[in-house]
């Protein structure tokens, strides 16, 4: 160790790393809020825009490149950290608040700037510890990444990036693009103008959810669960056989799955909205009755049968039985900071739900559809 290290490491001061993109020599010295930490000196002259909800490995990849660097030139000058990822989407990267605290200097954006646009980077997600440095989980700690839209990326200047988004897969409705995790570029993306009445069942399904927050999404998420349900009976129905062809999707893939079943998914959304807000107004049997047939309905475009139709939907009504009392005076998020009255879905089957949590995760239904590996 030299002695300049030693006495900087006493005092509560760190070596930066060689500022080479400038191609400058040396050492430079810099304090950031007080802690010791990594970085350099000065920012990095090229900046990038940002990408809404972008990752904070897109993001670091994408200017990194822009200044000519790698990701892993740059997280060598944000802290130490361990393999960096092979490419932005295949791992996110976490970082210490040091580590923050020198990306914010580096790049010339105030924290709460680099937070605000970059959820990876928020307080819950940052790592513990007052040293600089980074993490790159297999997985991430919240969300999935998943490939941006190619006009909203296109239009901020990116050729291509990552966001962080709840499900494996995100509805762009402004320009109509479906995107997902996978890592192909074959296609990356899906036209969903050759669909539209799967735009208008994302709309509609967006609408439940904004207007009765978490309590919408676990009705969102239980409809998806049915219309999975029918979906690994019948893959291939000519109803969504048909959407898949327009969209230029595989027969049956279950990449594509919920992007060719979103029409019935909201359909069946409607219906758990109805009954569960007919609660104390009806009979529950009788209004159980009148769902499981409006369900088969529904299903039929599918060529189901009534029993094999109703069958999740019966498995739904036994679960969504049991309720918990209202909480009185209760209201739940709506549009433009507005609320809205006491929410639809008061069953015990979702008292638990984490609000971070995909749809998958969401349901009160016992199976996951999406995974071919698993019996439904």
């Amino acid at each position: 160790m030299g002695f300049g290290t030693a006495c900087g490491r006493a005092c509560g001061w760190l070596p930066g790393r060689v500022r080479r993109a400038a191609g400058q020599s040396g050492r430079g010295w810099a304090r950031v809020e007080g802690r010791a930490g990594w970085g350099v000196s000065r920012p990095w002259p090229l900046a990038v825009r940002f990408v809404a909800e972008e990752s904070t490995g897109s993001f670091l990849a994408r200017w990194a490149a822009a200044n000519g660097r790698t990701l892993g030139d740059l997280l060598e000058d944000l802290g130490e950290g361990g393999q960096p990822p092979a490419d932005p989407g295949s791992a996110e990267v976490y970082l210490s608040r040091p580590a923050l605290a020198w990306l914010a200097a580096m790049t010339g954006r105030a924290v709460p700037v680099l937070q605000r646009a970059l959820p990876g980077l928020r307080g819950p997600l940052l790592l513990p510890g007052e040293d600089a440095r980074w993490h790159c989980p297999w997985t991430p700690a919240a969300g999935v990444l998943v490939r941006a839209c190619p006009c909203c990326a296109g239009a901020r200047g990116a050729a291509d990036a990552w966001v962080l988004a709840r499900d494996p897969w995100r509805v762009c409705l402004r320009h109509r693009r479906w995107t997902d995790s996978a890592r192909t570029r074959d296609p990356g993306w899906y036209d969903l103008r050759a669909v539209p009445e799967a735009v208008a069942a994302w709309r509609g399904l967006e609408r439940v959810e904004r207007r009765f927050g978490p309590t919408g999404v676990a009705l969102v998420a239980d409809a998806f669960a049915v219309a999975g349900w029918w979906w690994r009976r019948v893959p291939q129905a000519r109803v969504w056989a048909d959407r898949e062809r327009r969209v230029g999707a595989g027969p049956g893939a279950v990449r594509t799955a919920a992007l060719v079943m979103a029409p019935e998914a909201y359909a069946v959304a409607r219906l758990l909205l109805r009954h569960e807000r007919a609660r104390g107004l009806t009979d529950h049997g009788g209004a159980g009755a009148e769902l499981l047939a409006a369900a088969w309905v529904s299903a039929g475009p599918l060529g189901l049968s009534a029993a094999v139709a109703q069958q999740p939907v019966a498995e739904w009504l036994a679960r969504h039985h049991r309720t918990l009392p209202p909480v009185p005076g209760e209201r739940v998020p709506g549009r433009g900071g507005r609320t809205h009255r006491s929410a639809p879905v008061h069953a015990a089957a979702h008292e638990r739900d984490d609000p971070r949590a995909c749809l998958d995760d969401r349901t009160c239904l016992p199976w996951c559809w999406g995974d071919l590996r698993t019996r439904v």
